[in-house]
């Protein structure tokens, strides 16, 4: 998916064909297989995939890859699709480690680096940087856990083995505030690098527009 491109109808287009190539991806494994090394639950009677992506469940039909709300009618963005379909076909199985490790340390994750402070950290920093507890009440309101980094932190579980850790350091007169997004050593194999950024970057939207109704 193109992570960097500014262009929004460009964005968009990455997006729809990268769903249409996950879609013809999926066919080919095995929906048992892909629902015990991801942690999603898989219902042979309605050939159906229901997984939790941050705060909302979805279903993703096989084989087709159509992806539904599982309690609304709303169209599912087709960011949100990729990421789906993607984790499926990923998720390696891997137990998760208790690593923490920054994005940089990801394979590729380098390559990302601008799109992923950008679109992960960006807005993140703004809205905590002065108000570091906000973090911790927001986390709270949407199911995330406490975690001992920074000043405050708050781990939230993007995707049944993807959690995400978000770390910020409140700034004052002297020193600017700082903020980084933490990965368990597994990530990689759960999602492509390039997609951990829109799936990050989705988990810190969703708290800064929690701490924005808290304020």
């Amino acid at each position: 998916m193109q992570t960097g491109n500014s262009n929004p109808q460009h964005l968009q287009d990455g997006y729809q064909l990268a769903y249409e190539k996950a879609c013809a991806g999926l066919n080919k494994k095995k929906p048992a297989d892909m629902a015990a090394s991801s942690g999603a639950d898989f219902d042979e009677n309605k050939s159906l995939f229901t997984i939790k992506y941050i705060n909302e469940v979805y279903n993703v039909h096989y084989p087709d890859g159509e992806v539904n709300f599982a309690d609304r009618q709303d169209p599912v963005p087709v960011a949100a699709k990729v990421i789906l379909l993607h984790y499926l076909l990923t998720a390696s199985g891997s137990p998760l480690t208790g690593k923490w490790i920054s994005f940089k340390e990801i394979p590729g994750g380098m390559i990302y680096i601008q799109p992923f402070n950008g679109r992960v950290l960006g807005a993140f920093k703004a809205v905590f940087g002065k108000k570091a507890e906000l973090l911790t009440k927001a986390g709270e309101k949407i199911g995330g856990s406490n975690a001992r980094f920074g000043d405050v932190a708050v781990t939230l579980n993007i995707l049944p083995q993807l959690p995400v850790t978000y770390v910020i350091w409140e700034g004052d007169e002297e020193f600017p505030a700082n903020a980084t997004a933490l990965f368990d050593a597994t990530a990689q194999y759960y999602l492509p690098t390039e997609d951990l950024v829109v799936a990050a970057a989705a988990g810190a939207s969703l708290l800064n527009k929690t701490a924005r109704t808290l304020s």
